[in-house]
């Protein structure tokens, strides 16, 4: 289900609130590497006729995702604090409809379960982050389209010297453990290609362990208790963090 807007939405800046504008939700903090991976593709674009194509992008999401979560005892807290490492704490109200908040028991341990769908991941990311916009000078339009364990993060980009607009996607797949993206590779018209060697293809890695970095720290405060450790749990349409 891939998500496209034609109408521009009124944003805010990325960096608000002394946080980082919300980290487009709590659910987006596992693709903040994406985000930021994104501007830096119009380079990619010019040199992907040298790259090595390894199959079809739907190949790497065929598993079918882990069943849900069985909470017991379940209580919807009207508020959540978010901790973001260094990043500070974020206050999230359940008031907004962004995304939806459970705690309770499972296995008669504490945990939480806070979950996104696609539509409205897209929603904070027109709202949070220039990205998302259509006015871009070489990228625009970027959109998730969330996939059984993983996801693909698509831009419109101008190929240098043609004046057209190519769309190119980040491929990202959880790790076995489901608690850090890896990037698979770079989609092309449905096309799985390898990232390069080079210089670019290392920041990109990089870029993403920052990103998972940000993932292993977050912290959860709601309903009483204190959750980390999250399990990242995706499927076509949401994306669910459980928190223990």
């Amino acid at each position: 289900m891939r998500i496209q807007r034609a109408a521009r939405r009124q944003r805010t800046p990325w960096l608000g609130c002394g946080c980082i504008g919300i980290a487009v939700g709590i659910g987006l903090v596992g693709l903040v590497a994406v985000i930021v991976i994104v501007p830096a593709l119009p380079g990619l674009a010019a040199r992907l006729a040298g790259l090595t194509p390894r199959g079809s992008t739907d190949a790497l999401f065929v598993d079918a995702p882990p069943p849900a979560v069985q909470v017991e005892n379940p209580f919807t807290p009207p508020d959540a604090v978010v901790t973001l490492g260094d990043h500070g704490q974020v206050s999230l109200s359940a008031d907004a409809g962004y995304y939806s908040v459970i705690t309770g028991f499972s296995d008669g341990a504490p945990v939480a379960v806070v979950s996104f769908t696609e539509n409205s991941l897209m929603d904070l990311c027109y709202q949070r982050a220039d990205l998302c916009s259509g006015a871009g000078s070489s990228f625009r339009n970027a959109r998730l389209d969330l996939r059984p364990g993983g996801a693909v993060v698509y831009a419109d980009l101008l190929v240098p010297g043609m004046g057209i607009w190519q769309p190119v996607g980040v491929a990202l797949r959880l790790d076995a453990a489901r608690r850090q993206f890896v990037v698979a590779g770079v989609d092309l018209g449905g096309t799985l290609y390898d990232l390069p060697q080079d210089a670019l293809g290392e920041q990109v890695t990089q870029l993403a362990g920052a990103g998972n970095d940000l993932l292993r720290r977050l912290e959860l405060d709601a309903g009483g208790g204190r959750y980390g450790q999250p399990e990242v749990v995706i499927d076509d349409g949401t994306l669910t963090l459980v928190l223990r």
